[in-house]
């Protein structure tokens, strides 16, 4: 299946749903396990628009994070691909529902306040499996004093999911201290990140975006995996954000991971809405934006 975007074309990774009916000799192995979680994530078109719940532990309570069940409840009347979440909110918000969205499991969590670059493990593999999930998710911080412990981390946790068959999700971010001032945040930091986190066996790198969609580019085809983009920080406009999707979307990228933008917005569900209409539907941001009226 062939993904297209304006009028550029990319190729899907054989790793996801490219056609309905294709028959793949997985057989009961966990590569069964993993293409069938893998496609409740990303569906028909190979994308995904995934709404991240996971900001309290990292940066605070915020408003809408506090009064969580209306929050999830709008969010998930919409429609997204997936949730990421810790496991206690997991079990306090998906147990009761008929219908819960799929569900990655964060593993691990930094603190912006407290340990910026170090990743405290705070979940497993087993956890995730046990409770439903359909991916777990763990962070690195490349370039940070950490890093040697991060990428150990990482390759454990890789190492168990493909035994099991469970989709890993590396956020991973150029965070760290060690890099020079010329190269923090940059391109180049980030395909390093990115890229270190595929070759440590993740299936799915969930980085920075890098501006641009020519600089983004750089970093999906340096990137032997699914890659998507983070929402990053709350931005100026909702335009803006699904001016970003819009611009992951035609560097090839599979989609977008964003929290404040979403939980943080006027109406949620509208914004999930109007993301879907762009990642899944082609949209130009102009008339997505249409559905926020």
């Amino acid at each position: 299946m062939t993904a297209v975007v304006g009028t550029s074309t990319r190729q899907i990774p054989s790793t996801l749903p490219s056609d309905a009916l294709q028959i793949t000799p997985y057989g009961t192995t966990a590569a069964l396990g993993r293409a069938i979680r893998l496609r409740r994530l990303f569906g028909e078109t190979g994308r995904t628009v995934t709404v991240a719940l996971d900001q309290a532990v990292p940066r605070g309570v915020a408003p809408r994070l506090a009064d969580i069940a209306p929050t999830y409840a709008a969010i998930a009347s919409a429609g997204p691909d997936a949730v990421t979440m810790f496991k206690g909110l997991a079990g306090a918000l998906l147990a009761h529902n008929p219908a819960p969205v799929p569900f990655i499991m964060k593993a691990s969590t930094f603190s912006v306040d407290f340990h910026l670059t170090r990743e405290a493990a705070v979940g497993t593999v087993d956890e995730a499996l046990r409770l439903g999930a359909d991916a777990v998710a763990v962070g690195i911080s490349a370039g940070s004093s950490s890093q040697v412990e991060g990428f150990s981390e990482l390759a454990a946790i890789t190492a168990r999911a493909a035994e099991v068959g469970l989709p890993v999700v590396c956020h991973a971010y150029p965070s760290g201290e060690l890099w020079p001032a010329d190269k923090k945040g940059s391109t180049e930091a980030v395909l390093y990140a990115a890229r270190a986190a595929a070759e440590m066996g993740t299936d799915i790198v969930k980085t920075w975006y890098t501006g641009s969609t020519a600089e983004f580019a750089k970093v999906v085809e340096g990137v032997p995996a699914i890659v998507v983009a983070a929402g990053g920080a709350k931005a100026d406009s909702p335009l803006q954000v699904l001016q970003q999707a819009a611009s992951v979307i035609e560097a090839g990228g599979h989609g977008i991971t964003t929290g404040r933008n979403i939980w943080g917005a006027e109406d949620p569900a509208k914004m999930v809405t109007a993301l879907r209409a762009v990642v899944h539907g082609g949209e130009r941001p102009e008339t997505a934006a249409k559905l926020l009226d």
